[in-house]
Formats: structure tokens, sequence, C-alpha cells
């Protein structure tokens, strides 16, 4: 099930599926990828309750292995389309909770909800996660929407650049194509104390951008004209930017996150995940992300 929202020339388009993000309209103009499945068929996907893949697909909760998907398993399960007045013209709200197919997967009793508002000049998600077990929660959380880059005719993937809130240093450890796992040694260097990052094709020759406990709370996506939009964030604590290797793709992902992929040297304990969060027992937790036109 799709629902819109609106709110005068501008609107979003969300799928009960994932509660994913499938268009969004700031200003008259379309800011998502269109999601050709011959490059990627997704537009927005929620990460949880893990962000990127673990070691050999598993991994151990409280002393028992359990496998999970990558990103974790909320972006394929159907959402419930919560009823008014969480839901009207311009807000609309989807909530997912534990399933016995989830608690094979995770064995925790929670509610993961996303809301999501539209104003005329942005559009603002806010995710909470719930612990309705009796121990602390592990999990992580992340976003993953896809901006069409390039947004206007006549430009190119490589007119654009991100520029950062605040000067930041960052280098990005390296994913082996292999194992899929973030080689715990080395790395690339994206910036050295400064707040804008080029962008290029090759720059995703190694897979996705790892910005690590960056200071920036917001990125924006920019051309030559300084026309974009920023996507700020609160709660997330990374920022994990992608688009296919090798494929000339014209989108960017640009995903704030809490967790990462597992790196090669991990203990394969999910409470011992970088970024990892906890959510006591009855207990709420709440992240924002809003993206706007500039």
């Amino acid at each position: 099930m799709e629902k819109v929202i609106r709110a005068g020339n501008s609107s979003a388009v969300i799928n009960s599926r994932g509660a994913e993000l499938k268009s969004l309209v700031l200003g008259g103009r379309e800011r998502m990828w269109e999601g050709d499945p011959a490059f990627w068929g997704k537009t927005s996907p929620v990460l949880f309750p893990a962000v990127g893949g673990l070691k050999n697909g598993k991994t151990i909760i409280d002393g028992i292995e359990y496998s999970m998907t990558k990103h974790g398993f909320a972006r394929d399960h159907e959402f419930e389309c919560e009823g008014s007045p969480l839901n009207s013209a311009d807000t609309a709200a989807f909530t997912l909770c534990e399933s016995s197919e989830t608690l094979k997967m995770f064995p925790f009793r929670f509610s993961f909800t996303m809301r999501y508002r539209i104003t005329e000049a942005k559009l603002e998600i806010l995710y909470e996660t719930a612990n309705r077990s009796d121990v602390p929660m592990p999990y992580c959380i992340g976003a993953h929407p896809a901006f069409a880059c390039p947004a206007f005719p006549g430009e190119s993937f490589e007119d654009y650049r991100l520029v950062f809130q605040e000067k930041e240093t960052v280098c990005s450890p390296v994913l082996d194509h292999r194992t899929r796992l973030f080689k715990s040694g080395g790395g690339v260097w994206l910036m050295k104390n400064s707040n804008e990052c080029p962008l290029s094709y090759s720059l995703f020759d190694n897979d996705v951008l790892y910005f690590r406990n960056i200071a920036s709370k917001n990125v924006s996506l920019l051309n030559k004209e300084n026309k974009g939009i920023r996507i700020s964030w609160d709660g997330f604590s990374s920022l994990g930017v992608w688009t296919p290797a090798g494929m000339k793709a014209k989108f960017v992902c640009i995903e704030p996150w809490c967790g990462c992929d597992d790196f090669d040297d991990c203990t394969g304990n999910f409470r011992d995940k970088p970024e990892i969060q906890t959510c006591l027992p009855g207990a709420s937790k709440y992240y924002v992300l809003t993206i706007e036109a500039v």
C-alpha cells in the first residue's frame, strides 16, 4: 500500500512495505532516485536492526547464534499504516512489531515506528525504537535514501560535491569485495580538515564510503550552482555514502547511520558492534532525518 502526503507543491509517497520513501517532490521537483532495478531497485530502505552485513551472515546475541540478512529485516517487512490522527494530509506513520519470523533473527519484542511529515520546504522523518522485552535491546539503525544525481539536465555526476556542516577529517575503511567486511587496517582518505568532498564514480570502486563519528549534523549535495538538497540528522553518529561501483548510476545514497558493516576482526558478538545502540526495557529512543531543498 502506498500513502501520499502533500503540502503545497511538495509531496512524498511512502510504501508500507519497509515504510520506504518512494518519491519526494520539493519545490515542484522530484528529488529521489527512480528505482531502476537495472542498477538498484530500492529508493530509501530503512536499516534495522542491523546496518550493513554481518560476518558470515551471523551474529551472537546473549550467547546464541542468529542469522540475519544484510541491513536487517525491517526493509523487507510490511509495516502497519497507523490511523488518524497520526495520518493526515501532510503526515503518515508506519509501525513494525516483532513476529515469529523476526524472533528467529532478533530475539526481542519491539516496536519500530517511522513518522513522516512534509511541509512545502522539507520532509522530516522521525524514527522511534521501543523495547518491549525485559532485557536491554541492542540494535543498529540507519537511513538509506537515494537522491537523483545529477538532478538537472546537462549535468554529470562529477559536477556534484558533498558540503558538510563542519570541517571533517575522514579515512574510510575499505570493504573487502570477497568477504563483504570492512578491513581493519588502512583506508581511503576522503577529507582532511575540510568540509567538502567532491564526488566521482571512482570514489566508489571499493563500495561504500564510511564517514565515522563525524561532528557534522548535516550535509548538502550541491551542483556547481550550489543547488541541491540538504540532509540533516539528529541521533545518528556516522554517515554512509554509496552508489554502485562501476555502474555510473544516476544517484547517490546519503545515509545517516548508527552502525556499519562488520570488520574482519570483529568478535561476532552483536552487542560489541561499532556504534551499537541499546534501548532499556520499556524505554524508547528517537532519531530524526530531515531533507530540504537548497
